[in-house]
């Protein structure tokens, strides 16, 4: 079974190779099984459940901000990639794709709802349970190209409208939802073993890892005479070297070689905030997000989405009840993924860009629970992309 190739400045995993993992994207069963939290609450520690009492108030005030919000997701199953109108079997696989894992996101955020949200007022969960018995109706009319996948969709989707139905009408500890919660886990893995076989890496594209790692690294790009003296004031005045740096960017540059620059002065701005003033993670996080904003491709637009959400997260709140717009980070992804699905449209053949669009579309949302115990997940992703580097 493939894996995506997965790469932020020196991370990757293929196989049993690893070199500084941040992410893994495989499209096994594991990847799968992370994307959902148990419903009957078998993931929460005794330490979450804690948490959840100690931060009572701050979760009446998220639900005042959320609840809108889930309201409004009942459109979620138009999206951008509409907007690339080639036909093709590579363009209709990559759409197909996307879409189930966007299904997947979805119903991941609800469950993390509910998790948090489980010895809330009832009235309150209830609220909860309708919007999101009314989101999955929406997301079984997702269009799909393959009629296979279609049907396996919505045969888990209505599973899971059975399951928040039940919930929503006798209570997660009621025997009844017990019961039928083992039907409902027998459901979800088999769909997951379906998606795990069916829409492996191997599907869409042969990339091995020598020549990923040859074609990613950022040398290859940086073209500029003066980068070398940006490297070597950087060592003694951050703020020189940034601002020489930001004239190097504004010279006629490709993309790619704009792309690197402008990430690594966003990067400097996370990593020595207390040597720039200002608002440094602010100003990186509106760099990372212009990148994307242009709307042109590069094989860093997944780097710097990823990096945008986890600057953007840190400063949202840490702990396992803060605001966490998952909404808000997968209408930038989409963003992400049409700029990608519009150049491979055109260069199908380009290696690269296939496994950029695999890995955003592919990429979890933010977590409030897993193995970081004193927070919510973003935490641990941020200190990988940043954590021991100069």
């Amino acid at each position: 079974m493939g894996q995506y190739v997965v790469a932020v400045g020196a991370v990757v995993l293929i196989g049993k190779k690893v070199k500084r993992v941040i992410i893994n994207i495989d499209l096994g069963l594991r990847l799968f099984v992370r994307f959902f939290s148990e419903f009957s609450g078998e993931t929460a520690t005794a330490k979450d459940h804690t948490i959840r009492n100690e931060i009572m108030i701050s979760k009446h005030l998220f639900f005042i901000i959320a609840f809108p919000l889930l309201l409004f997701a009942g459109s979620v199953n138009a999206d951008l990639l509409d907007n690339v109108k080639a036909k093709t079997k590579l363009v209709n696989g990559l759409k197909d794709l996307y879409r189930a894992f966007n299904i997947c996101h979805v119903i991941s955020d609800q469950t993390e709802q509910i998790n948090l949200s489980r010895n809330d007022d009832s009235a309150e969960l209830n609220n909860f349970l309708d919007s999101y018995i009314k989101v999955c109706g929406n997301l079984i009319k997702t269009p799909f190209t393959n009629d296979t996948l279609k049907r396996n969709t919505n045969i888990f989707l209505a599973a899971t409208i059975q399951n928040y139905s039940i919930a929503r009408a006798e209570g997660f500890e009621s025997k009844r939802f017990k019961r039928a919660y083992k039907n409902y886990r027998m459901e979800k893995e088999r769909y997951e073993y379906y998606l795990s076989r069916a829409y492996t890496m191997e599907r869409f594209v042969n990339l091995p890892e020598k020549e990923y790692w040859k074609n990613n690294d950022k040398k290859n790009y940086i073209k500029s005479a003066n980068y070398p003296a940006y490297l070597k004031l950087r060592e003694s005045n951050l703020k020189a070297a940034l601002t020489l740096l930001e004239k190097i960017s504004a010279a006629p540059l490709n993309f790619q070689e704009y792309s690197v620059y402008q990430i690594e002065i966003a990067d400097q701005y996370v990593k020595h905030p207390d040597n720039l003033g200002g608002d440094p993670p602010g100003f990186a996080a509106d760099k990372y997000k212009a990148i994307i904003d242009k709307r042109r491709y590069s094989i860093y637009l997944f780097e710097a989405w990823l990096k945008w959400r986890a600057v953007t997260q840190q400063n949202n709140g840490l702990s396992k009840s803060s605001d966490i717009p998952n909404d808000k980070y997968n209408n930038v992804r989409e963003q992400v993924a049409l700029t990608v699905l519009n150049y491979v449209s055109s260069h199908p053949n380009d290696k690269m860009a296939i496994n950029e669009f695999l890995l955003i579309a592919t990429h979890d949302i933010v977590k409030r629970f897993g193995s970081y115990s004193f927070g919510n997940q973003n935490t641990v992703e941020f200190h990988k992309l940043f954590d021991d580097k100069k």
